[in-house]
């Protein structure tokens, strides 16, 4: 941008009993404004996650002003967050080319940034993973620190990863010995260790190739009898339907038969 500026000088002289006015006008001078500075957003693939996820970042960084900004440093804190090698790629969309440096340095990611032009917009993405994160309660806050040489630094948006995932562990247990024609008991013991209800769970059990179920309650659930469920007599596979396992919580299924000759 371009302001002209100019000034005018009106005087007067006397010839004799004559007053004379006059106007003159200097040259015109032009000054260029530059205006600097830069915009910038993070925006995250998913706003969920569970222990080992991989995230995709994408951080949009715009100069609106008409002159170039330089020495651009972007500092991206990873906490909880692991850096994936080679995953880093980045586009001017004015086609305009530069070399982006790259270090890690502890839990930050910092890109250095020769120059971005005037009414250029650079989109960088790359991926993380997330740390096997013990507290199932914790969320991760995700914000990156920017400066350059003629800009004060200051933070894109916040991320907000909030951890949310339901995570099943299966045990079973049985009596180390039986004889034919006996009582047998199996024990599924179903823990979620996540923070949400997991539902719909299909358990598919294999049995022993004699075992029939037991006539009278041969499947409970928390002592609850089901009479949903399907064994197939041939393969003595068992298959039936949880409804739901609570977030940190357990769910017991006994199954009741015996080893028939």
């Amino acid at each position: 941008m371009n302001v002209v500026s100019q000034a005018k000088v009106s005087y007067a002289y006397s010839v004799g009993n004559l007053k004379i006015r006059n106007i003159t006008n200097s040259n015109l001078v032009t000054t260029e404004v530059r205006s600097v500075e830069l915009k910038a957003k993070k925006v995250a693939s998913q706003n969920f996650f569970k222990p080992n996820d991989i995230i995709t970042y994408t951080l949009v960084i715009q100069n609106p002003g008409n002159t170039k900004v330089t020495d651009v440093v972007v500092n991206d804190d990873l906490y909880h967050q692991k850096y994936i090698e080679d995953s880093f790629n980045y586009l001017f969309l004015d086609d305009s080319k530069t070399e982006i440096n790259i270090t890690i340095n502890e839990n930050n990611l910092i890109f250095e940034i020769p120059e971005i032009n005037a009414n250029a917009t650079l989109v960088i993405t790359y991926q993380v993973e997330i740390d096997s994160v013990e507290e199932i309660s914790m969320d991760i806050l995700n914000i990156a620190n920017i400066h350059s040489k003629e800009i004060k630094p200051f933070k894109t948006n916040t991320i907000d990863l909030k951890q949310r995932f339901a995570k099943i562990e299966c045990e079973k247990k049985c009596v180390d010995y039986t004889y034919f024609d006996t009582d047998l008991s199996y024990s599924i013991l179903l823990k979620n260790l996540g923070n949400l209800d997991a539902i719909d769970l299909e358990v598919v059990d294999q049995l022993p190739k004699t075992f029939e179920l037991a006539k009278s309650k041969p499947i409970t659930i928390n002592n609850n009898e089901i009479d949903i469920y399907t064994f197939d007599e041939d393969t003595r596979v068992l298959k039936f339907i949880v409804d739901k396992v609570e977030a940190n919580g357990e769910v017991e299924v006994i199954i009741k038969g015996r080893i028939t000759k």
